[in-house]
């Protein structure tokens, strides 16, 4: 079997609450992201956050981490990380 390098594009997800629905918000990028871990929190400032929740005085807290591989045949090699998170009060230490 012969090895054969192709461009790998990178997406990161973020589900608010569960995968089940569509993401919130979808980055794309030529490197991969930095590794997120359950537990993390996600300043989110740098996108919108959805007009139903109410975020004054909470942060978004990373509940779950799920990473989606995929190959494209003489195209590109796909890494999705998906991140679920969660609205919580702000720790007095965070931010």
């Amino acid at each position: 079997m012969s090895e054969e390098y192709q461009p790998v594009k990178y997406r990161m997800e973020i589900y608010e609450d569960s995968f089940v629905n569509d993401p919130t918000v979808v980055f794309h990028a030529t490197e991969p992201f930095l590794s997120v871990h359950v537990g993390d929190y996600i300043a989110h400032s740098g996108w919108e956050v959805p007009p139903h929740a109410e975020m004054n005085g909470k942060v978004i807290r990373v509940k779950a981490v799920q990473h989606i591989l995929w190959s494209i045949k003489d195209s590109h090699v796909g890494h999705s990380l998906s991140v679920c998170v969660e609205a919580v009060a702000k720790p007095s230490d965070v931010f």
